[in-house]
């Protein structure tokens, strides 16, 4: 059975706005030239809910960062796929921009939320994926892979996962975790 499973997106005004939205001038995007010591890409990034540290075991809404509206596109992803969810615990959105080489490159393989220095996953969880652009740059879970398309939607338990660096066009996704 696979670990990677493709959700139906209705496509809802929300969604359509939403994304319109992140492409705004006025979107707030983080830079980060490098995500920690062992990634290669540089990306932007936009928090809408902080993933929770082990010492504080909550997440943390930031204020004016369009929480409202990304968690109205992840129900009405996740209600319209009957998928039963009880908490999210990170949402994000990722802008990764074509990387320059002749190999093929990705991110460290990695499972959210990782405790370092119990050296083990802090809390089981689903993360699930919305690809917001048609940017290439598979997502890499153990001995699967997803080729996304703009608009796709995968879910998969948190288990070690990547992604594949895009050559041609950025890649923007939605992230989240929950339970």
């Amino acid at each position: 059975m696979s670990d990677i499973i493709q959700l139906k997106n209705p496509k809802t005004e929300i969604y359509h706005e939403f994304k319109k939205g992140i492409d705004h001038l006025a979107f707030n995007w983080n830079y980060y030239p490098t995500t920690n010591i062992n990634s290669t890409p540089s990306m932007l990034s936009h928090t809408f809910l902080g993933r929770p540290k082990p010492e504080t075991k909550y997440s943390i809404i930031y204020p004016d960062s369009g929480f409202d509206v990304a968690y109205n596109v992840l129900e009405d992803i996740l209600n319209y796929n009957n998928i039963v969810h009880s908490c999210y615990y990170r949402i994000n959105i990722n802008r990764v921009f074509p990387q320059v080489g002749e190999e093929y490159q990705q991110t460290p393989i990695h499972v959210d939320h990782w405790n370092f220095d119990l050296q083990r996953e802090q809390f089981p969880h689903w993360n699930i994926l919305v690809y917001l652009s048609d940017g290439d740059g598979r997502t890499v879970l153990e001995n699967e892979e997803h080729i996304p398309e703009e608009d796709d939607v995968i879910i998969f338990p948190g288990l070690p996962h990547c992604h594949e660096l895009p050559k041609t066009k950025m890649r923007t996704v939605l992230v989240a975790t929950y339970i």
